[in-house]
């Protein structure tokens, strides 16, 4: 995810901006922009972490109220989508 800057283009571009002052408000511009997305793409992962954790939070509590009900770690592992040995972690968790 994400763009990557070839540093040897942003060097070349930079020089070229610096040569002349009308210039230099472009160049600010550009590093503006780059920061924005940069913030941009940051946001947007955490956001994308968040989502994965709280999928697997929501999937472990109903693993665990699954096994109260009685069934198995397979059934379980099927039910919520991971695999049936995270499920069995995540039982033996509520067991200690």
């Amino acid at each position: 995810m994400g763009s990557r800057i070839d540093r040897g283009k942003l060097e070349e571009k930079t020089r070229y901006l610096k040569e002349n002052p009308k210039r230099v408000k472009e160049m600010c511009k550009v590093m503006e922009d780059l920061r924005e997305e940069s913030f941009a793409e940051g946001r947007a992962e955490g956001r994308a972490e968040g989502q994965t954790e709280g999928r697997r939070e929501q999937a472990q509590m109903t693993a665990r109220n699954l096994s109260v009900q009685g069934l198995s770690a397979e059934q379980i592992a099927q039910a919520v989508g991971f695999s049936v040995e995270t499920v069995e972690e995540w039982l033996a968790q509520r067991d200690v």
